[in-house]
């Protein structure tokens, strides 16, 4: 009995934490979607998948927030290549959402990053981490008191991929496409 009343005490808890934190202007969302690799780098990559996990902090009473993404990107290699290419990032990003009265409110973000890429072809896997940055759009969705949020963004990894006819180092581009929850 006594473990039960506590289990209903610690899930009050949470519960009330987290609608505090909202209240606050605080949320985390789970996403994934759809990444396509750009330029050089989608000479060598074919579109792949991602899962994000964010933390948004955004003052009711203002337009302007800070969120930070954790991401896992996955992609297959190109030409028939027996691989793939994984990308770990962290990014923090500047968020401008507009003002709007309907249920759908648009926002503009873009930030910087840290990006581990490993890429594995059979036995053989390099890794590297990369600085970058990204910029993007979306839309938050309100249902009750989660929403539901959809954005691209465009992400540049500096010095992140090899240009197939030159081989030296050269930019790597993704435009991700996320769809999630926030709560």
């Amino acid at each position: 009995m006594k473990s039960m009343i506590r289990g209903a005490a610690l899930g009050l808890a949470v519960v009330l934490g987290a609608q505090a934190a909202q209240a606050q202007g605080l949320s985390l969302g789970l996403g994934g979607g759809v990444v396509m690799p750009t330029g050089t780098y989608g000479d060598l990559m074919s579109t792949g998948w991602n899962a994000t996990a964010v933390a948004q902090f955004k003052p009711a009473a203002s337009p302007l927030g800070l969120q930070v993404d954790a991401s896992y990107s996955r992609f297959g290699l190109q030409n028939d290549v027996d691989g793939n290419n994984r990308v770990i990032s962290g990014t923090a990003n500047a968020v401008f959402s507009f003002p709007s009265a309907s249920p759908v409110r648009p926002y503009l973000l873009g930030g910087v990053g840290i990006y581990d890429q490993k890429i594995t072809v059979g036995d053989a896997s390099g890794s590297e981490t990369k600085f970058g940055f990204n910029a993007g759009a979306g839309f938050n969705f309100s249902l009750g008191s989660a929403k539901l949020f959809a954005d691209a963004r465009f992400h540049t990894i500096m010095n992140g991929s090899v240009d197939s006819e030159t081989l030296e180092e050269a930019n790597a581009y993704m435009i991700p496409i996320t769809l999630g929850l926030r709560f």
